[in-house]
Parts: C-alpha cells; sequence; structure tokens
C-alpha cells in the first residue's frame, strides 16, 4: 500500500516559488518590486532539481505536448528580433511549464492549494478596504503610477484603482491586480476547480466569488454561471431541479437589474449585453479598437500572419485584448499551436468534467490572450489533470523514482 503523499522542504520551496512567480507575472501591485530575470532562473533550477529527485516519467501525450510547447518557443526566439537573454528567457520559461505538466497527480493538487490559498487571501485584505473606498472613506495611496505603456492607477496599498475611469461608487473591483478582468479571470479558474465537488459554501470559495462578482467582469460572470451549473449539478441527483432554479434566480436578478437602471450590475453587465447594429456585436465586445482592426487586417494579408508581427514598435496593440492581439504577437501558428496544447491535455484526460473546464480555458482565452502566462497556463495544466482524474493512469508513485529510458 502506497503511503499518502506529503511534500518536503524541496517540494514546498519548488512549489510556493512557482506560485510568487505566477502571481508575479500576473502583474500584481504588491510584487512590482521583485525582480523577474531572478525569479525565473530560481523556480528553474529548482525544478531541475525536483524533478532529478523525484525522477521522471514522461507518458505518450505529455511528451507530444511538450514537444509541440518547446516549438511554439523556438518559433518565438527564430522568429523575433530578441537578443540572447531573450532566448535563454524564453527556454528557461519553457523548463519551468514542463515541469508543471510533469508533477505527479499529488503534486498537482498541493500547488492547486497553495495557489488558491495565496489568491484567497489577497482578495480577504483587498475586500474589506474596498468596502470602505466604496462607502467613501477617504484611504491613503499614491500615484498615479505607470507600470506600462498602457496601465494607470491609484495604489491604495490594499487594492489599485483604475486613473483613466471617473471614480464612483460603481468602481469594479481589481484587487492588487491592474485590471478587474486579470483578476476574475483565473479567479474562476480557482473557483472551478475548487468547487468541482460541488463543495460551494466553503469559505475560501466564498471568498472567491465575492471577489468575482465585485469585478463586474462580463466574461468572468459568463463562465461562473457555466461553473455554477455544470459543477453544482452533476454532483447532486436533482439536477433539473439545480438548473431550473438557476436559471430563474438570473432571470429574477436580471429582470429586477433592468428595471433598475441605476445599479452597477446593470451599466456593467447588462448594457453591455445590448446588440451593436452599426458594429455587429454586443456593446460589450470592445476588446479591440478600429485602429487595431485595420492593422489587423492589413497584416493578415501578408506573410506576417503564420508567425506574426515582431516589429519592436507595436504600440498599437495595447488597450486591445483577445485572440486577434494574440494571432498579432504569435501568428496563426502559434495561435493553432496553443488550442493544439489544449487538445493534447484533453485527449490524456478524457472525461466531460476536464471537456467542461477545457472549454472554460479556451473561452477565456479567445477574450484575453493570457494563456500561455505563467497563472494561466499553470492553471490550464494542473485543471484538466485534476478534473481528468478519475481516468489518470498511475504510472508511478511520488515515492518512487523511475528512470527515462
Amino acid at each position: 500500500m502506497l503511503q499518502e503523499w506529503k511534500p518536503d522542504f524541496l517540494n514546498k520551496l519548488y512549489v510556493y516559488s512557482l506560485c510568487l512567480l505566477a502571481y508575479t507575472a500576473a502583474d500584481i501591485s504588491w510584487l512590482f518590486v521583485i525582480p523577474r530575470p531572478i525569479l525565473y532562473i530560481l523556480v528553474s533550477v529548482l525544478a531541475i532539481i525536483n524533478a532529478i529527485r523525484k525522477g521522471i516519467y514522461v507518458s505518450p501525450k505529455k511528451f507530444i505536448w511538450i514537444l509541440v510547447w518547446f516549438v511554439f518557443n523556438l518559433i518565438i526566439i527564430i522568429v523575433s528580433t530578441g537578443s540572447l537573454i531573450f532566448s535563454l528567457f524564453r527556454l528557461v520559461y519553457f523548463l519551468i511549464m514542463t515541469s508543471v505538466i510533469l508533477m505527479s497527480l499529488d503534486e498537482m493538487k498541493y500547488l492547486l492549494k497553495v495557489l488558491t490559498n495565496c489568491f484567497v487571501f489577497i482578495l480577504v485584505v483587498s475586500i474589506p478596504p474596498w468596502i470602505l473606498y466604496l462607502i467613501g472613506v477617504p484611504l491613503p495611496h499614491t500615484g498615479p503610477h505607470y507600470p506600462n505603456d498602457f496601465h494607470i492607477y491609484y495604489d491604495y496599498f490594499f487594492f489599485t484603482v483604475d486613473a483613466k475611469v471617473n471614480t464612483s461608487v460603481y468602481n469594479r473591483f481589481s484587487s492588487v491586480f491592474l485590471e478587474p478582468g486579470q483578476m476574475a479571470t483565473p479567479c474562476i479558474f480557482l473557483f472551478h476547480l475548487n468547487t468541482k465537488e460541488g463543495r460551494l459554501f466553503r469559505f475560501k470559495n466564498i471568498v472567491m466569488l465575492v471577489g468575482i462578482l465585485m469585478s463586474y467582469s462580463l466574461v468572468a460572470y459568463g463562465l461562473l454561471i457555466v461553473s455554477l451549473v455544470v459543477n453544482q449539478t452533476q454532483r447532486n441527483r436533482n439536477r433539473v431541479f439545480y438548473v431550473i432554479l438557476t436559471i430563474s434566480i438570473l432571470a429574477g436578478l436580471s429582470i429586477y437589474f433592468i428595471n433598475n437602471e441605476e445599479n452597477a450590475v446593470n451599466r456593467f453587465i447588462i448594457s453591455r449585453l445590448e446588440y451593436n447594429e452599426e458594429e455587429g456585436n454586443i456593446s460589450g465586445y470592445n476588446r479591440t479598437n478600429e485602429y487595431f482592426d485595420y492593422r489587423y487586417d492589413q497584416m493578415m494579408k501578408t506573410s506576417s500572419k503564420y508567425f506574426g508581427m515582431h516589429e519592436e514598435n507595436l504600440s498599437w496593440t495595447t488597450n486591445t485584448s483577445g485572440y486577434k492581439k494574440f494571432i498579432v504577437h504569435n501568428g496563426i501558428v502559434g495561435f493553432a499551436i496553443v488550442l493544439f496544447m489544449m487538445l493534447i491535455l484533453l485527449l490524456d484526460n478524457q472525461k466531460r468534467s476536464a471537456l467542461v473546464y477545457c472549454i472554460l480555458v479556451i473561452v477565456a482565452f479567445l477574450v484575453r490572450d493570457m494563456l500561455t502566462t505563467p497563472l494561466w497556463m499553470t492553471c490550464a495544466i494542473i485543471g484538466m489533470y485534476l478534473m481528468g482524474e478519475d481516468t489518470e493512469k498511475v504510472k508511478y508513485s511520488s515515492q518512487t523514482v523511475t528512470d527515462i529510458k
């Protein structure tokens, strides 16, 4: 009988360092002071040490995923005009994400636990000051700060406020992230993974749910509805009852908010669902602008559409997001490779819950081009395997060392 796996000091050091990297790369205001190159090197070294200690087993599908992931990074290195340092960075990042997919299920569960606890801690210390801010309590802050070419924010130490919008009682909550959507979307991933057994009313899940709702993110709300319906019905016998109950509640709330125009939900969610006849889409579909669309259409007529544009000045892509922006930077080939990587993960975890999670991740990726960032990719990898846990064929335990032959 195999003993229960427990992380030792090096396991914990590796996982916590990986979480620190994920949240640092997600542009959390608390972590701007951390030198990222050193952090990337540290995590890659710990990943190699961890792999050597436990031994490595690579299943055929994982090997294919790693190979495709290598090709993705190799293409970026070849077609970009980056320096040697940039090339080394891509190789280091390749090693880090490869170490994630090579984790055992026990290690993935532990990583999910740490990622969730860190996220919940951030929200717990952010939400109370945010409520004080909403009711008009004057709070100390600094700024405006300019972390990049697009974002401008005021730092209230426990949360940030977008400096480009008019402040009002309906400000959208982003915690210490730079945007509400950048906070809410990975929070949806963690929320879905932690409620897969229907355990909604746990403290950490309630905290994440509150954070998502306060973000007023249209995409997050849509993904949240899917997550709640799927996770709360697949573990309960009265599935039809829960579906009808959920739809009834949503319909009732929608009618209420539509009839009461002066509220945040109507302003940030319902009004953005109105159909725009001139543009041929809903009002909330504002991921690009007119000039970006013009440049994108021009690019699609050139050979740059295959591997992306790697000119030094891509400032015209700022204030945009979504699959089009990803294609501008990585091309149709890069976009196809990322979708193929998700398909490989799904083929390695052939279960309905894994399919649902895969759809959630891809939909979020189509709207916000961040799937290849550390936090998103980590959530995608471990989420697919934990959702497909019942079909995972465990080839080795974390106590056994198996050499690659």
